[in-house]
């Protein structure tokens, strides 16, 4: 139907995987490597200065794979200053595991994603929450391939419906908050450019209502809202 936007949900997809991968797990060997050479700065350089400086910094740093484990512990594990779940953010008593959080596994397992098997972080995590926009972004990749416009249709519901009522009401202000709290510039500028890419969301599912008419009325209008590529 449309390979540019093809395009576009694959590259959206990268973008939420990678996100999620750098909240569910401390710097891989590989990651670690591309700080010390340098090479991270092109696709990042232009979206924060932090990590600018972060890559200076870090000649300095002896074993800079253990201090970015600690910072991501810290960050995304234990209850520290950022508590990076919805929860903490939404519920009036900030009760994690509480009814903000079966919600958030309710809309998963509505839409058919198992990203929750074998994971051992709550469903209201940051890291999920990208990782699911991750998983339906790669469904829509496929739909738009295969030409399914009322699967693709609902697809970009649950999308839209799921920003509104979930990441978007209080990704902005975790992010914030790991900015302020974070001691590298790595996960600073992560934050920052999660906040960045979280606001360009806003401006292309505006783009998608035009494409489709007027979507994104939840997910309350049908019984099976299960979206999946066949």
């Amino acid at each position: 139907m449309d390979k540019d936007r093809a395009i576009v949900a694959a590259e959206r997809e990268n973008i939420y995987r990678c996100l999620a991968a750098l909240c569910l797990s401390p710097p891989t060997d590989a990651l670690i490597s591309m700080i010390r050479e340098g090479s991270i700065l092109p696709p990042i350089a232009d979206q924060a200065s932090y990590m600018r400086q972060f890559v200076d910094q870090a000649r300095e740093i002896g074993n800079l794979k253990v201090e970015l484990e600690a910072e991501h512990t810290a960050l995304f594990v234990l209850p520290s200053g950022v508590i990076p779940h919805e929860s903490a953010y939404l519920d009036v008593g900030k009760r994690l595991g509480g009814s903000v959080t079966i919600g958030v596994a309710d809309f998963y397992k509505r839409a058919g994603a198992d990203i929750l098997d074998g994971s051992i972080e709550m469903p209201d995590h940051l890291g999920m929450e990208l990782e699911f926009m991750g998983f339906l972004c790669g469904v829509e990749r496929e739909l738009w391939d295969m030409e399914e416009c009322a699967a693709l249709q609902k697809c970009i519901d649950l999308q839209m419906a799921f920003l509104e009522e979930h990441l978007l009401k209080w990704g902005f202000a975790c992010c914030e908050d790991i900015t302020d709290t974070a001691q590298y510039g790595f996960y600073k500028a992560m934050a920052q450019f999660a906040i960045e890419f979280l606001e360009t969301e806003k401006n292309h599912f505006a783009d998608l209502r035009t494409c489709f008419g007027e979507v994104g009325k939840g997910m309350g209008e049908s019984s099976d809202d299960t979206v999946q590529a066949h």
